[in-house]
Order: C-alpha cells, then structure tokens, then sequence
C-alpha cells in the first residue's frame, strides 16, 4: 500500500511562531508549507495541495477566519485548526458550519502539541474514511 505524505500549512504572522511549527512537524515527516498571511496562503493553495492548515486568528490583513472560510470552501478536503494568541477568541457560528474545522481551539504558546498533531491526524484520517466511502 502507498504511503501518503502528510502535509500541513502554517499561516501565522508572527516568524517564531510558524518556525516552532515547522521544526515540530518536519522533525515528525510532515512535508510542511508556511505563509504569513491568509492572502499569501490562499496563493500558495492554489498549486499545492495540503492535508490540512494551522491557522492563527489575528493576522495583518485577512484574518484566521476569512481565511478559513475561503480555503474552507475552495479545498473542502483540507482540514482546519485553528491556534490563536487571543485568550478571549470565541470561534463564529459561521465557522462551525464547516464540517473540516476542528472543534477545539488551540492557544498560543501550545501547551501539548502532540495533542494538536493527533487532533489533526485524526480530522484527516475522518476526512480520508469519507472518501474512500463515497468511492
């Protein structure tokens, strides 16, 4: 059987923050993309697919949210989590709606990122039993 390569994307505006990221998931074979941005990110989809996203809520620009929703809605295959610095985020009932956004919120230092990668794992290991049933 074909082993398929996990990847993830890290849209955060703050440098240390997608770097302690990168360094977690690389040093565990996620092939790993960054952007600063959700413009940037949303860029980036359009040539590479990714198997899900970390998303931080208050960046520059476009926000966590927007992002989300325009990813969400363009690679409904791509799973979402979002991680925010913002200890007084509450997630928008129009996010709740997707069904590949995560249901708990990861702050930001994160305290157990092991749980964050195994909350990820297992939203693409839903979202790849829900392909392989629709074939």
């Amino acid at each position: 059987m074909e082993q398929i390569q996990k990847s993830i994307l890290i849209v955060d505006d703050e440098d240390y923050i997608r770097q302690s990221f990168i360094d977690y998931f690389e040093d565990r074979h996620w092939l790993v993309f960054d952007t600063e941005s959700g413009e940037s990110a949303l860029e980036l989809l359009k040539t590479q697919a990714c198997s899900a996203a970390i998303v931080d809520i208050r960046m520059t620009g476009m926000d966590g949210e927007t992002f989300i929703k325009n990813a969400s809605k363009k690679y409904p295959d791509m799973s979402f989590i979002i991680c925010t610095g913002s200890p007084e985020y509450k997630t928008s009932e129009d996010i709740l709606r997707f069904p590949n956004i995560a249901n708990q919120v990861f702050g930001k230092p994160v305290i157990d990122i092991d749980k964050l990668e195994n909350t990820i794992k297992e939203m693409i290991g839903r979202q790849n039993n829900k392909d392989l049933a629709i074939k």
